[in-house]
């Protein structure tokens, strides 16, 4: 009987010992190590007290669900991993609510169980071979988060309040380092949280600044077309990079208005944008505008020049009309493109320059290629990032509104009060098919509002009798048509030439027909240059 009560009282001082070591070790465990220590525990309680399976299974958070997170077996014991993945609370109602009040559920053995949980928990007991089990509840602050479960698949056997109570104190060991982590993880949610909603403002504030910003910008650029929006988003996407940009489109498009945007809203918008129409000057002038000159260079160079390129140092360089440029001047320009660095007239000394180009132009710049007027370098060069800008004709739904900017304006220009435009007029402009553009409504508007006396403002009879001769639209016999669109096809024809009627490029060779039958046909068609 002494040797009986000795053993017991060492095997007691062997768990209290082993209950402080588990103790200790939990204080300075770091969260991500909370797994493993769980699962040296229940390692360490298994073969201590001898049995051959312990397993912890968890609530989910909504208590719907129980699951088996942590599994021991003994050498030779079946089913040693997990079995129990998000089970149904609802399945084991006397089982877990014993756990939930926090009591503890001892099997001594399988006859002892009442006739509730034979049926509940008898089944997996027998299927599993569990002769005897004790499940301890976790607890921390009065929520119940799973239990810890020992089972014994030999034999029944008593388990000792003693023990039941050791139990206990493993189980609050288990609650407290597992409420700790789910805390630390719902502390890390929530900065996650606000992390996520602050990067969220960020974005709306940077997305409302960005379209502030493109309001600004754009506050010139009136209409809600999709072609028209999807021009406004390239320019957004392109302006801030140092990229190349080819505007394509048609005369009076705004293409200018486009590229001061792309200005705008780049880096180097506190720079100059300093403009070239390649169209506008002789050839002989337009290498001295883009490079500059020094005194004495050239006949009537008085006075040194610096060219627009020096201008633009560190700026933008729109050139307008690039398909307009001699092709003795784009080797020129492609240098420039490519080196950043140039000569002036009349001086041999290299000039470095840190400039963007934005290039435009209402031809087809493939075709002219074709026709040896372009060059294919240049035009790979410049065409890194093209926009092609709709005709107005593709943009009907625009008018009212442009026709609403352009009366203010021009109201405010001649000094008049903005009319209401009737809708008649509305609909009137929106059936013309506007070769001109935008630049020719806002010319018809600022006629109609010279000519305007008050009232709505209607297309009076000399404005519509304009948009009429002006119609791509209107009427004629079928020979008349015929004979306009010959003659049409001709002048295009001689204009893409120069105006060359004879040779590899000329006109004749590109029309197919002789060179004196194409004189035959100009003159029947009153054609000159």
């Amino acid at each position: 009987m002494a040797t009986s009560t000795e053993a017991t009282l060492k095997q007691n001082l062997h768990f209290e010992t082993l209950l402080s070591q588990i103790s200790t070790s939990f204080i300075n465990l770091k969260l991500w190590q909370i797994d493993k220590g769980i699962l040296r525990t229940i390692e360490q309680l298994g073969v201590f007290m001898k049995v051959d399976r312990v397993y912890v299974m968890l609530f989910s958070e909504d208590k719907i669900t129980i699951t088996e997170q942590y599994t021991w077996a003994a050498a030779g014991t079946t089913n040693t991993g997990p079995r129990y993945q998000a089970v149904p609370a609802q399945d084991f109602p006397w089982f877990l609510g014993q756990i939930a009040k926090g009591d503890p559920v001892y099997i001594e053995d399988m006859s002892d169980l009442p006739e509730v949980g034979r049926r509940e928990i008898g089944p997996i007991m027998e299927l599993e071979s569990v002769q005897a089990s004790i499940s301890v509840p976790i607890v921390f602050e009065g929520e119940t988060l799973g239990f810890i479960a020992f089972d014994d698949c030999r034999s029944p056997r008593d388990w000792p309040l003693s023990l039941v109570g050791r139990l206990r104190l493993v189980g609050e060991i288990f609650a407290n380092a597992l409420s700790r982590r789910r805390n630390e993880e719902a502390l890390q949610r929530a900065y996650q949280e606000i992390a996520t909603l602050k990067d969220r403002l960020q974005a709306e504030n940077n997305y409302l600044r960005e379209e502030l910003k493109a309001e600004k910008n754009f506050e010139d650029i009136v209409g809600s077309n999709n072609g028209l929006k999807l021009v406004m988003h390239q320019i957004e996407q392109v302006a801030p990079t140092d990229s190349t940009v080819l505007i394509l489109g048609e005369t009076g498009t705004g293409k200018e208005l486009l590229a001061r945007a792309v200005h705008q809203l780049s880096s180097r918008r506190d720079a100059p944008l300093i403009k070239l129409n390649c169209a506008a000057l002789p050839s002989s002038l337009i290498e001295s505008e883009l490079f500059g000159h020094e005194k004495g260079a050239f006949t009537g160079a008085l006075t040194k020049r610096i060219g627009r390129f020096e201008l633009a140092h560190k700026g933008t360089l729109f050139l307008d009309e690039i398909g307009e440029m001699p092709v003795e001047l784009q080797v020129k320009l492609l240098r420039v493109l490519q080196e950043g660095e140039f000569e002036r007239i009349g001086n041999p000394e290299t000039v470095k320059v840190n400039v963007r180009i934005i290039a435009a132009t209402n031809r087809d710049l493939k075709e002219e290629i074709v026709q040896g007027r372009f060059r294919s370098d240049l035009y790979y060069r410049l065409c890194v990032f093209p926009i092609q800008v709709p005709p107005l004709r593709n943009r009907r739904e625009d008018i009212p509104d442009l026709v609403t900017f352009f009366a203010g304006k021009s109201a405010r220009k001649i000094g008049k009060e903005q009319p209401t435009i009737s809708k008649k007029a509305i609909q009137k402009l929106q059936a013309y098919s506007w070769p001109g553009n935008i630049r020719e409504l806002e010319n018809v508007i600022e006629r109609a509002l010279i000519l305007h006396s008050g009232g709505l403002l209607r297309l009076d009879h000399e404005v519509f009798k304009y948009l009429q001769q002006s119609s791509f639209e209107a009427t004629t016999t079928v020979e008349q048509t015929l004979e306009a669109v010959e003659r049409q096809h001709i002048i295009q024809t001689l204009d893409a030439c120069r105006w060359k009627i004879e040779g590899p490029n000329g006109a004749a060779t590109i029309l197919d027909i002789h060179p004196s039958t194409l004189r035959s046909r100009l003159k029947k068609l009153g054609i000159t240059k």
